[in-house]
């Protein structure tokens, strides 16, 4: 008989497979500036940094051509 299936265990398998972190340190001032703007603006940490993302690659692309 087979186990019980375990969302949490597929989970973290899943991500330790298809998912990296990046981690940044700051000074204080910054933060909180940065997340103080986010919230003005209504839009999450994660999203900002990701659209941030995206145009660099972008950008990138557009050298190579």
């Amino acid at each position: 008989m087979k186990g019980k299936f375990d969302q949490k265990e597929y989970q973290q398998q899943w991500d330790k497979e298809n998912m990296e972190a990046i981690y940044v340190k700051y000074k204080s001032e910054f933060v909180k500036e940065f997340k103080a703007a986010c919230k003005k603006i209504g839009k999450s940490q994660s999203d900002v940094v990701r659209e941030a993302m995206e145009e660099t690659i972008e950008k990138a692309k557009e050298y190579g051509r």
